[in-house]
């Protein structure tokens, strides 16, 4: 089932209420043909905050010593809004309109929607966490701005008039001193030696700035990847749509999901950026890429800029700086509009004024019309799908995400494939900065069985796991892994256990009546581990569920506060 959130808005902006499904039409757009296809509307939902907040389930009590991933919006029944300040990938001219348009910013969200900052560097770090205090928020934004930011090389080092290659070539060295009587010839023909050795020089500088401005971009692309999946693992629990305000300049790639053209170097990130699109999509986020430089000239011509001696002198070499500088602008910036696209956000560049994007994203969340149905097309090769939503009725005017990577959810993966789902599970047990909040996961340190390990309890909710009907029953499977991390969050120990289960139609039924499927776990603890993580993945569907517990050595382990251990249903494993 692919579920869509459309927002419908009339001529001025203001949301429609009271649509119907019979006012909307969902076509797909199949590669390679492409012709738009009619599909059958499946589910179809008004959702409105109050609604959101109707459905959720934060009125549960959890025991004490009871950790959970569960997340509530009892007290700000308004879907949140993360405020991402990219340091990473906003230049130092950016930095200069930064605060100014923060200050804005801040100022045009409603003072009831909650707001939490992030800040991505090479890491990314929460400064503020959900909240309506706007003077906590300031805070957290100053601090944001305080941090020196860009990193990393920010583009094409043959537009950098700094770049070693291009210092060389505007301060050549001084010609050789003038050879006595008769021997001109033999001076002109030294000069020629060294201004060919210098050109080779330059060559080689220029090729080996190159190569350390691509592994620059590289990193670049790989650290913004992973902080959206990061962010996006937590953020999936929260109902409703989310929005995403991406502060930063631009994206150092340019993917085009539906072209047979791709640019060089981007073949092995198309993957990885099609698994983020869903990513996003699945958890309900809206990306808002906001450019905090606003309107921009081209860059040779900035008064900072120092322009090299040799695009001054040649009027063919200005001419590819301009259009470097222009062609990459377009294809940075090709992919925030892509990724905006793909999730239901607009792009926000090239404006000086970033309160109205912001507006145009409270709205959005605050109130759409969520629609599902089932593709009729048999094409799951990781293709991308179009999505066009069209209404009958005049005068309104629609957004919505506009595709979806058609990726196969196969229970299990071989090869390459595999190793990927691997790092995955890695990176969100041991280096995520939050928990996954896809499935619901509560865990308790429980009395050991041998005096030099640790024990945790665990308890899944199972309407988040796939019990899969097979012959005599169901089938479970599902992977529970535990990271232990020193005070400075680094991984010291990594550990997980499958599971495999043949339950019988009884014991699924003692399950869901249960509320839980439960599982403990054992482990010898390493020296200087102060906080856990225990997560869970389901393997039929991929989601991810993980919680956060301080460590206590198996001494201080006491039992549980009515004197007896958690009864776990009679649930076999393989």
């Amino acid at each position: 089932m692919v579920t869509v959130e459309v927002s419908a808005r009339d001529s001025k902006g203001h949301p429609i209420a009271g649509l119907t499904a019979d006012d909307f039409q969902i076509f797909e757009q199949v590669p390679p043909k492409k012709d738009q296809r009619l599909q059958k509307i499946a589910a179809f939902q008004p959702i409105t905050a109050a609604a959101i907040a109707a459905a959720d389930k934060g009125g549960m009590q959890l025991p004490a010593g009871v950790y959970s991933n569960l997340v509530t919006m009892q007290k700000v029944p308004v879907p949140p809004t993360i405020l991402l300040m990219d340091g990473l990938n906003t230049t130092t001219a950016a930095q200069v309109q930064v605060h100014r348009q923060m200050v804005k910013l801040l100022s045009s969200i409603p003072p009831d929607i909650p707001v939490a900052v992030f800040l991505l560097d090479r890491n990314l770090h929460l400064l503020q966490n959900f909240s309506t205090d706007r003077a906590l928020l300031r805070a957290a934004v100053d601090r944001a701005l305080s941090v020196s930011a860009n990193e990393l090389s920010p583009g094409d080092s043959r537009s950098d008039p700094d770049a070693l290659a291009s210092l060389i070539q505007d301060n050549p060295p001084p010609p050789p001193p003038q050879p006595p009587a008769g021997g001109g010839v033999v001076g002109a023909e030294l000069q020629q030696v060294k201004n060919s050795a210098i050109a080779d020089q330059v060559s080689q500088l220029e090729h080996f700035e190159r190569e350390a401005s691509t592994t620059q971009i590289t990193m670049r692309v790989q650290l913004t990847l992973d902080a959206f999946r990061s962010i996006a693992r937590h953020l999936t629990g929260y109902p409703g749509r989310k929005n995403l305000l991406w502060v930063a300049s631009s994206f150092p790639m340019a993917i085009f999901p539906d072209s047979d053209f791709k640019f060089a170097g981007t073949a092995e990130f198309q993957d990885k950026f099609a698994a983020l699109a869903n990513v996003l999509s699945d958890a309900k986020i809206a990306i808002y890429p906001m450019d905090p430089a606003g309107l921009e000239s081209q860059s040779f011509y900035d008064a900072s800029a120092r322009p090299s001696a040799r695009s001054v002198a040649v009027g063919t070499q200005t001419s590819a700086t301009l259009m470097r500088d222009e062609s990459s602008r377009d294809q940075n910036q090709n992919t925030m509009r892509q990724l905006a696209a793909e999730t239901g956000g607009q792009v926000c560049v090239n404006n000086n004024d970033l309160a109205d994007c912001v507006k145009k994203a409270v709205d959005d969340g605050s109130s759409y019309y969520e629609l599902a149905y089932y593709p009729d097309s048999a094409s799951w090769n990781g293709e991308f799908h179009r999505i066009v939503v069209k209404s009958g009725k005049p005068g309104v005017h629609l957004a919505f995400r506009q595709g979806y990577y058609a990726r196969p959810a196969a229970a299990v993966a071989e090869g390459e494939e595999a190793k990927h789902q691997q790092a995955d599970l890695q990176e969100a047990a041991c280096r995520d900065l939050l928990t996954a909040t896809k499935l619901l996961v509560m865990a308790q340190a429980v009395p050991p069985d041998d005096p030099t390990q640790v024990k945790y309890f665990l308890a899944m909710d199972p309407g988040g796991l796939s019990f899969v009907p097979a012959e005599g029953g169901r089938k479970l499977s599902i992977l529970v892994a535990a990271c232990s991390l020193d005070k400075n969050g680094n991984p010291v120990q990594f550990l997980q256990q499958p599971t495999e289960a043949m339950l019988t139609d009884q014991q699924y039924g003692t399950i869901l009546a249960q509320h839980g499927f439960t599982r403990t776990l054992g482990f010898v603890p390493a020296a200087g581990v102060t906080r856990v993580r225990l997560l869970v993945r389901d393997n039929a569907s991929g989601k991810i569920g993980s919680v956060d517990l301080p460590f206590r050595p198996t001494a201080n382990v006491a039992q549980h506060d009515n004197g007896a251990s958690p009864a776990a249903a009679s649930q076999p494993q393989k």
